[in-house]
């Protein structure tokens, strides 16, 4: 890649998610990051710098880059900037595309916080190829959906396979807990995954969804996987649907596809994944499920989406308040368990290993979502033939799981972020 102005620039960095992740960045990269702030309205991103300002007064001269999605040229304009692009601009399957088709076109790596399928397996179609041809790495969903699941699958598959040599079988994980509240951009971009055609229940159910084309016929055909309540003795707690569950499970299920795309192997022959939130006991599992249903329901009628966001969501760019952000905590767990050796298989003492990774934070959406797409970026950043080398990548639309893997974990535990995996 030809030299860059900047390493990294916020393209979004006056909505919600966006300043939240310009602070994050300011605070924790005070030096040795060259960096600017992107977005439509230059006097709005003079208010982001101020606020910046208060953070670290080095970044009164902090660049500003008048950028819009109306405008491919200014977006080409931007990207040939610099190395790599962060996106919070929400929702994707509006504002997402020219970004990334501008990144493709100028050589630029590109990192976003989307959770919506439709637009992840759009770019998969329209991008991919280009961006291997070009080496360019596209990661979306490098927030908390899908960090948590991702990587987190990763760190048990990599630990059965490193401590015992054995590929791994079967992937669950479970949302224990979780206090956070959402901003307007964000519950948007919900109501997009819910209402859209592509993300309703023909596809949710496929979570071979983003899987290669190349290696389907090598995966086992994905088990339809519909919203449930059962205890599950592990969690020990009650299970029910998440609704983040279908998009997280599906970029897993990529993570997998292109690790068998690069080394054949991938997690495991019969890999499976699956993904639930824990309620406290039967009747809220159960009030959980049904109410996400109808709720559900209710985001597929056009008029009634629009009166529910108009009335009772807060409007794109607001979000909670920073005492409500500092309360904000979650707990993820995923249980990994091997498969069996081949000169074990039907000993009645043969038993798999089993592997859990705990993964916590702060707020998920205003804490560790903004951690997650800079330290994600700082990969490419600090380390991009480490990652191109240990984890086989050269472009496409990737995975944080298979762009960063172990490179990510290890700058995520720099950070204090609380990570952990071990023997179950």
């Amino acid at each position: 890649m030809v030299a860059r102005e900047y390493d990294l620039i916020i393209y979004g960095a006056t909505g919600f998610t966006g300043l939240r992740t310009c602070q994050y960045l300011a605070r924790t990269y005070t030096e040795g990051v060259r960096w600017a702030i992107a977005g439509r309205s230059v006097p709005k991103l003079e208010e982001v710098r101020e606020k910046l300002v208060a953070i670290n007064p080095a970044l009164s001269s902090l660049p500003i880059i008048k950028a819009d999605a109306s405008s491919p040229e200014s977006l080409e304009a931007m990207t040939a900037q610099t190395k790599v692009v962060i996106s919070t601009v929400g929702p994707f399957m509006q504002y997402g595309e020219p970004l990334v088709a501008a990144c493709v076109k100028q050589g630029t790596h590109y990192v976003d916080s989307t959770g919506e399928t439709p637009f992840v397996n759009n770019i998969v179609h329209k991008y991919h190829k280009e961006a291997v041809e070009k080496n360019v790495i596209l990661v979306p969903q490098c927030g908390f959906d899908s960090v948590p699941s991702d990587i987190g699958t990763k760190m048990v598959v990599d630990f059965i396979r490193k401590e015992y040599g054995l590929p791994t079988k079967s992937v669950k994980a479970s949302l224990l807990s979780f206090r956070g509240a959402a901003s307007g951009g964000t519950l948007a971009s919900v109501c997009n995954i819910i209402a859209d055609k592509q993300g309703s229940v023909g596809a949710m159910v496929d979570q071979n969804q983003l899987v290669p084309e190349s290696v389907h016929d090598k995966l086992p055909p994905a088990k339809i996987s519909m919203p449930t309540v059962h205890y599950d003795r592990d969690f020990q707690k009650w299970q029910t649907y998440f609704v983040m569950s279908s998009s997280n499970e599906k970029i897993v299920k990529r993570s997998h596809g292109l690790a068998v795309e690069a080394n054949g192997d991938g997690y495991g022959p019969q890999f499976t994944y699956h993904e639930s939130m824990s309620a406290p006991g039967l009747f809220s599992a159960a009030t959980a499920a049904i109410g996400m249903g109808i709720g559900g329901a209710a985001l597929t009628i056009g008029p009634l989406r629009r009166f529910i966001q108009n009335r009772f969501m807060p409007a794109p760019g607001e979000g909670p308040s920073d005492e409500s952000i500092a309360k904000g905590r979650f707990t993820v767990h995923v249980i990994g368990e091997s498969a069996l050796p081949e000169n074990t298989e039907g000993a009645a003492d043969a038993k798999p290993v089993r592997a859990l990774a705990v993964i916590q934070g702060g707020d998920p959406g205003y804490a560790e979502t903004c951690r997650y797409l800079v330290e994600g970026a700082m990969c490419i950043i600090k380390s991009e033939d480490l990652v191109r080398s240990e984890n086989k990548v050269t472009g496409g639309v990737l995975t944080p799981a298979h762009a960063f893997g172990q490179i990510l974990v290890r700058r995520l535990l720099d950070q204090n972020a609380n990570l952990t995996v071990s023997k179950l």
